[in-house]
């Protein structure tokens, strides 16, 4: 069961209420009363009621807090227009590829007073009533665009999924915006569409959930009662079980919906959105297109901040005493039938060994993270100074170590020329992501030839995705000791 905040508007006007708790010292009623005026003039006004027994999910109720704020940036707002008071019309303002009508698949846009159509399943633009088309989009080529599509609809304005997958393109219609049978949401909305987080926790966490967090930063907005709407069924999977227990509550207090259930809860023609956010997905880990990831640092900490404290931790906290963590990958979904191990350190047991009587006063611990729930896993990483990993998704959690804590991810051999790295090279997989975690140092156990990884069947011949890494002690302990250095007082 879920409740979501909504408010259902017939033939009724729309009304809106705002509540605001104020801090202040009074020094006269007349002041106090004044600076009230002022700041109620200025709020953004909602009026969000529950929307009792709508049986959209089946996952336990969520507590909703009203405590929480509503923050939209503040826009120009003055009346000009001769038209009637409480008349609504569509907007929409987006960033990104903004002369390019073709570039669809990385804009990120806000779509305001749009409305949903139940009966011809579509999403509709309402111009204002009586007044000429005016231009929505400036294509360099192109020029001035009138619509959404220029092919009827047939490519997006912007993707729901990441690399362009699902387009969503809304309708612009000749007719008002509905004042009947409809159904008004005040709060955010987002609409999207998974593509790996069913299989792949890297990518659900730091490229899908995490876009959504990274484009209401993007957009400047924030809303708690954000509510995410997930456009295809979601997956009876570990993964998707984690992300409601300890992903979506770092974006929201609601629960996440499947589109099509909860637009089936309203009994209107109409499901009208005051704000729908859609598009903005980013790519972070594409080999062929993603190099870098310059310029997101900022956005990647905040996201592993959010989740952090969502899970009643101290995203700030530094450890006292050094704990050394070696990543046992026992475990892989990308595991082929017969493989030995996929991307792991084939003498895992030595380095334990090596690295126990190496450094007798230091806690080490080797941890099969797949056997431990995600909130431990952030408690342990919290406490750990020194990572020592294989590279691919199982090194994804490393922006979950505190600050200043370094990383020793494992390299490969390069058998296939990819992502700028040429053959013969040690090449670092997730680099482009894990480069831009700027707040833990990142060492490379760089990877020089044959005689320094095994494949993990017998036919492999790819190094980056079918082999494993074996260790040389000397050159771990170079850096188990740069470390240490680095992070010594």
């Amino acid at each position: 069961m879920a409740d979501v905040f909504v408010r259902k508007e017939s033939n009724d006007k729309s009304r809106f209420y705002c509540k605001k708790t104020f801090h202040f010292v009074i020094i006269s009623a007349t002041m106090g009363a004044i600076m009230f005026s002022l700041i109620f003039n200025n709020s953004f006004k909602s009026n969000l009621l529950f929307l009792q027994n709508s049986n959209i999910l089946n996952v336990n109720r969520a507590t909703l807090s009203f405590a929480k704020k509503n923050i939209f940036s503040n826009q120009i707002a003055i009346s000009y227009l001769r038209r009637q008071k409480h008349q609504h019309f569509s907007k929409f303002h987006c960033t990104g590829a903004g002369n390019d009508i073709n570039e669809w698949e990385y804009r990120l846009c806000i779509f305001k007073n749009t409305c949903y159509n139940k009966d011809t399943s579509r999403f509709e633009y309402f111009r204002l009533a009586q007044s000429k088309s005016k231009p929505i989009f400036y294509d360099s080529a192109k020029g001035m665009l009138y619509q959404f599509s220029t092919n009827n609809n047939k490519t997006g304005f912007v993707s729901l999924s990441m690399g362009g997958g699902t387009p969503f393109t809304p309708v612009i219609v000749d007719v008002t915006y509905p004042t009947k049978h409809f159904t008004r949401l005040h709060q955010l909305h987002s609409l999207f569409k998974t593509r790996f987080a069913p299989v792949n926790i890297g990518h659900g966490l730091w490229e899908e959930f995490g876009s959504i967090s990274y484009s209401m930063e993007r957009m400047n907005i924030a809303d708690r009662k954000l509510v995410i709407m997930h456009l295809n069924k979601t997956a009876n999977t570990t993964l998707f079980r984690t992300y409601y227990q300890y992903v979506i509550g770092a974006l929201t207090d609601n629960p996440m919906v499947e589109f099509e259930a909860y637009m089936k809860s309203f009994n209107t023609k109409y499901v009208c959105f005051d704000n729908l956010l859609v598009g903005g997905h980013m790519i972070i880990f594409e080999i062929i297109q993603i190099k870098e990831n310059h310029g997101r640092e900022a956005l990647f900490y905040n996201w592993r901040s959010k989740i952090i404290k969502y899970n009643g931790f101290d995203p700030n906290f530094i450890p006292k005493k050094h704990h050394i963590i070696i990543t046992n990958k026992s475990h892989s979904v990308n595991m082929r039938s017969g493989a030995k191990r996929h991307r792991a350190i084939v003498n895992l047991k030595e380095v334990e060994i090596f690295i126990r009587t190496t450094y007798p006063n230091i806690s080490t611990e080797v941890i099969e993270w797949h056997t431990i729930p995600f909130d431990k896993q952030i408690e342990k990483l919290l406490h750990t100074t020194i990572l020592i990993t294989p590279c691919g998704g199982v090194s994804l959690t490393l922006p979950m170590l505190p600050h200043g804590a370094h990383a020793i991810v494992m390299d490969y051999y390069v058998t296939d020329p990819l992502q700028g790295f040429n053959m013969g090279e040690s090449g670092t997989m997730d680099g482009a992501f894990l480069n831009h975690i700027s707040h833990v140092r990142k060492q490379y156990y760089q990877i020089y030839g044959r005689k320094e990884y095994e494949f993990d069947y017998a036919r492999g011949g790819d190094a980056r995705n079918q082999a494993s890494i074996i260790v040389n002690m000397a050159r771990l302990k170079l850096l188990i000791d740069n470390a240490l250095e680095e992070m010594e007082l």
